[in-house]
């Protein structure tokens, strides 16, 4: 006879694993199993002591109210339990959708601020929006103490294929990962890697570039990596779209573009993401890494 009792049951793998964490850090044994449900996948949470019914169903209810809280994103943090599922973050039916905005505030914000900068600069303004967020040399920003500088070059866009690009390939990575991960995790891979992907340019070009695609490549590495060290997570994405990230900044490199690329940008966000995604492991138990 099994020690776990049937407590309840989900549709979606990261749902019950989720609360699973986090009953697990409140001193709730548990386990989650696959099992059929009409002809359908669903799995089964289980619960050792019994006595500890309803504190469960009291954090149950809680989860099922608000699953996106941070607590319960903590707690599969610190576990390491996110998903064992394969599922590609990119893959058919996980791609995001308008109606997943709601879900993913910081990820609008960003959008919204880049379309309104952009509609600035049709409209007449780009040489005072221009001046106003371009990035700045450390000793100017010392004198003058502009810092939001260092994040300027994000939202300034030159060409409509330039700034739709950009957003796309945000939306795509930032709305998932806002929801799986937390929108506070977000704006730390955002303020990471401006700051990496916008100094390096800097140093190495100068202050007139502009574009969110350092930020962008944080974020493929972000997934590509996390993907790679976290596989029980089931966050990756195709090769393909590895392959071409890759070849995209490689082209970059070798100057056959009719365009100045931001090279140094695109390759230290890609950097940072992946550097971030290596410190999420290591600051994981190591026992739940596969």
């Amino acid at each position: 006879m099994s020690d776990f009792t049937p407590f309840i049951r989900f549709g979606q793998e990261r749902a019950a694993q989720l609360l699973a964490a986090y009953l697990r850090e409140q001193g709730i044994a548990c386990k989650v199993d696959p099992i059929e449900d009409n002809g359908n996948e669903a799995f089964q949470l289980s619960i050792r002591d019994i006595a500890q019914k309803d504190a469960a169903m009291s954090i149950a209810q809680d989860f099922l109210a608000n699953p996106n809280a941070p607590k319960f994103q903590d707690a599969a943090w610190h576990t390491g339990e996110v998903s064992s599922s394969q599922q590609s973050m990119l893959g058919t039916g996980t791609m995001p959708s308008l109606k997943d905005a709601a879900k993913a505030p910081f990820t609008m914000l960003i959008i919204l601020l880049c379309a309104g900068v952009y509609l600035g600069g049709l409209l007449g303004y780009f040489e005072v929006i221009f001046n106003a967020l371009r990035i700045e040399y450390f000793d100017q920003l010392a004198s003058n103490h502009q810092w939001w500088r260092l994040f300027g070059p994000n939202f300034l866009h030159f060409s409509a294929t330039h700034i739709i690009f950009n957003l796309i390939w945000w939306w795509i990575f930032g709305s998932q990962l806002e929801r799986v991960f937390g929108t506070f995790w977000l704006v730390v891979l955002f303020v990471v890697s401006s700051l990496f992907a916008n100094i390096a340019q800097l140093l190495v070009s100068g202050p007139n570039f502009g574009g969110m695609s350092g930020v962008v490549y944080a974020l493929f590495g972000f997934v590509w990596w996390t993907g790679w060290l976290r596989p029980r997570w089931g966050i990756s994405i195709p090769n393909g779209f590895v392959v071409f990230l890759l070849v995209w900044l490689a082209i970059g490199y070798s100057g056959v573009l009719f365009v100045d690329m931001a090279n140094e940008a695109h390759a230290f966000g890609l950097i940072s993401g992946c550097l971030l995604a290596l410190s999420l492991h290591l600051s994981l138990p190591k026992s739940k890494a596969t």
